[in-house]
């Protein structure tokens, strides 16, 4: 293959100059800019456990303090998914800003899961939607019988006293199997069916792709190809090719990143890409995806499945020995892979070396996978070296019975395999990105802006109180990535992960092109995963028409700028509902587990909760900080608990040992009490610390509500000395834990301390 004759591109990435991107200052929140007094649009969100809530700006984007506070008497009757016309009437006490609704201009039109009742005066349906307290009537059905789930489309009149609606599908009874997964779609209006004009634009899609479509593409056929992907997965959607260069050519590499060509199929403006533009992105649950693209594009036509021709757009990247991308080219093209591979079998032959599997695999694959695994280690030393962050988050994997019920859950493992093509994966949108910066053409980016400097310098003191930063030492991303690597797989590394994570920002998508700080690059977008992403989608379909040298539509830069906005939402309600689902799934796990007792890891807290990850199941559950006796109350930046008058301090990261109470599938929370944990005292003496239940171990849903940013909650404050127990009896298990612990101490506290010394003698 001849080179072209290009720029050479170092992988560190150049100093940023002021004149190439638009400033880095933090835009003020639509919320604070608004005055006292001054009327606007918005949806009411109602509150779980009240009449009051809060109001969302149109167009705001979700973010710490965007909402305004509403009072119940201010709600003037505005349910949850209201529009409503406002007006900002004063701060709350933490400088909040509060509003009170003037008008309710009309019901929300997304349908609402709920359980349909028949009563002697008629029909009406429970929500399942907390937010939403009021019961609906609506007429007679055939759609489903008493107790099943069903849909209901409200009335639109604001103005009656009786919510009513009508029933518009059945989603299935509570016992049916999945019946979560229908029920999280229809929690957050995820789109799961396709329209019959979206299926007769596929229809007259040949199975085998015709010659004339391949005619003008690079033919890679005879490359040696394979694509790397999660067992269960079902659309390949990127291979690798590599080929070590001669050393009389100078060394290095020739990098192939293969992405399968989905925009040939989605013409631009038709009934498949409008539904694609809805959706956004494809939505992963434990046991179900719901696509973003029809099956038959998403796992047959369009997925580069083993030994069949498949259509891609390719980049090209020559690497030298001393890692630097000396040449890049950008192509359409056509490859066969070789072979399906996952990431546990690319382990099992290059990185535990079986001979059994590397024999089954043949040699040329294996010294791909070789030579990919040695380049990727050293890319991956580069891209630390150059400032990126190397945070791993932990994710929970579900294991599912024949039947499809889940039975148990466990840590996501990764290993080098996995961190080879994320590798290859980053430096393949690095040079589409650069592709697009050079020619000075719109494009969405992935834009990461820089974390916020006051909440970097709170995570910086709270690292250096556990030593992990020197007193002078400023949060740099090599510092950060030196400490990461300090606590790895340590009891502080939940801690420091979580704290962490909250100071940096979210990422999203935006046409304005301010760098990725996360990744330390100027340039970077989407381009690898067009079946499940749609702003891939639209990257591919802009380097179409540049590479043929097509003229780009007017204003293009406002049209993708929409085209952003919407896919970054798209992506905070897969999010979202993805969290949810895992949620379902650890309900139906643990509810057959009730008081059974499980060790674990304090992982956080809230005002009023402690939330607790458990090592098998990997699930997380909360417990009540009134069931831990003792008037504990949470520090500002909900590192700690403290408790006994300041003599029992529990921290993000101590070990404990918790017993299952309850199980709320309907709110998705899983409630249990410590029944031993290691604590520190005051002068941070480690001691086991084992509680009293002094109130019921059940969540509430205000309780789940985190502390608001910027100022203390009430729970903040220290509690008053005096301390009253609950009437309600504990546990029978906990009132044996209290029984031997009279018996060794006459006059036990509220909440007993064992030390973990010697015992004097009497």
């Amino acid at each position: 293959m001849t080179r072209r004759s290009t720029p050479r591109i170092p992988v560190r990435s150049p100093a940023r100059t002021p004149d190439r991107r638009p400033s880095r200052e933090a835009p003020k929140p639509l919320a604070a800019g608004l005055r006292p007094y001054e009327t606007f649009e918005a949806t009411f969100l109602g509150h779980p456990e009240g009449a009051g809530g809060f109001l969302r700006i149109l167009g705001a984007p979700k973010g710490p303090r965007m909402d305004l506070l509403v009072d119940w008497r201010d709600a003037h009757g505005a349910i949850h998914g209201d529009r409503v016309v406002a007006e900002v009437n004063g701060e709350g006490w933490d400088g909040r800003l509060k509003a009170r609704v003037l008008e309710i201009k009309g019901r929300g039109d997304v349908p609402l899961p709920g359980t349909l009742q028949k009563q002697p005066w008629g029909w009406r349906v429970v929500p399942l939607e907390p937010r939403l307290a009021q019961i609906i009537s609506v007429p007679p059905t055939d759609l489903a019988e008493d107790g099943e789930l069903v849909s209901v489309r409200l009335d639109a009149d604001p103005e009656a006293k009786q919510l009513r609606g009508t029933v518009v599908a059945r989603l299935g009874k509570k016992t049916d199997l999945k019946i979560e997964n229908r029920l999280t779609a229809a929690l957050f209006n995820l789109r799961t069916e396709f329209a019959d004009a979206v299926m007769r634009e596929l229809a007259p899609f040949p199975t085998a792709i015709p010659t004339e479509w391949i005619q003008g593409r690079e033919d890679l056929r005879e490359t040696l190809t394979c694509t790397v992907d999660p067992p269960t997965a079902k659309d390949f959607d990127d291979a690798i090719s590599l080929e070590i260069l001669p050393k009389s050519e100078g060394g290095g590499w020739l990098l192939g990143v293969h992405i399968a060509d989905v925009s040939h199929y989605v013409a631009e403006g038709g009934p498949l890409d409008e539904e694609a533009r809805l959706r956004g992105t494809s939505v992963y649950f434990p046991d179900e995806a719901i696509p973003m693209i029809p099956e038959r594009l998403s796992g047959d036509l369009c997925s580069l499945r083993e030994g069949v021709d498949r259509l891609t757009m390719t980049a090209w990247m020559t690497i030298s020995p001393e890692l630097e991308v000396m040449e890049t080219r950008l192509s359409e093209s056509v490859i066969r892979s070789a072979k399906r591979l996952t990431y546990d079998e690319v382990k099992e032959a290059c990185i535990d070396l079986s001979k059994r599997k590397r024999a089954e695999l043949g040699e040329p694959l294996c010294a791909l996978l070789d030579e990919a695994l040695v380049l990727s280690r050293q890319l991956t030393q580069i891209r630390l070296g150059r400032g990126a962050m190397n945070l791993d988050t932990e994710e929970a994997e579900f294991i599912f019975d024949e039947e499809g019920r889940p039975i148990d859950a466990r840590r996501y493992p990764r290993h080098d395999a996995h961190r080879m093509i994320e590798e290859f994966m980053l430096l393949a949108n690095e040079t589409v990105a650069r592709f697009f910066t050079r020619k000075k053409i719109p494009s969405i980016y992935r834009i990461h802006d820089e974390p916020d400097a006051l909440k970097l310098e709170i995570f910086a003191e709270v690292a250096r109180t556990f030593g992990l930063l020197k007193p002078k030492e400023a949060p740099t991303p090599e510092h950060l990535n030196v400490m990461l690597d300090k606590i790895r797989g340590g009891p502080l590394e939940a801690m420091i992960n979580t704290l962490l994570l909250r100071s940096l920002k979210k990422a999203e998508y935006n046409v304005d092109n301010i760098g990725h700080s996360g990744l330390a690059l100027q340039d970077y977008l989407h381009f690898t995963s067009p079946i499940r992403r749609y702003p891939d989608l639209i990257v591919h379909r802009l380097l179409r028409k540049v590479l043929r040298g097509q003229k780009l539509p007017e204003g293009l830069h406002s049209q993708l700028a929409v085209l952003a906005k919407g896919a970054s939402d798209c992506e905070q309600k897969a999010t979202e509902a993805e969290r949810e689902n895992d949620k379902w799934k650890a309900c139906l796990l643990m509810k057959a587990r009730i008081g059974q007792r499980f060790k674990g890891r304090i992982q956080g807290f809230s005002a009023k909760v402690m939330f607790v990850t458990l090592e098998s199941p990997f699930v997380e559950v909360g417990v009540p900080l009134a069931a831990l006796g003792g008037n504990f109350w949470v520090d500002e930046h909900r590192t700690k608990a403290t408790g006994q008058r300041g003599m029992v301090v529990l921290t993000i990261g101590d070990a404990v040992e918790v017993e299952i109470t309850t199980v709320d599938e309907d709110l998705r929370r899983i409630s249990a009490w410590v029944t031993e944990a290691k604590a520190q005292d005051a002068h941070g003496k480690v001691l086991q610390f084992v509680p009293t239940l002094a109130a019921p171990a059940v969540l509430r849903e205000g309780d789940l509500e985190k502390p608001r940013r910027g100022g203390k909650t009430r729970s903040d404050e220290p509690r008053p000395r005096r301390e009253t127990a609950s009437k309600q009896r504990p546990p029978k298990k906990a009132r044996a834990t209290a029984g031997k612990t009279r018996e060794a101490s006459p006059k036990p506290p509220k909440g007993s301390v064992r030390g973990t010394g010697k015992r004097k003698g009497r």
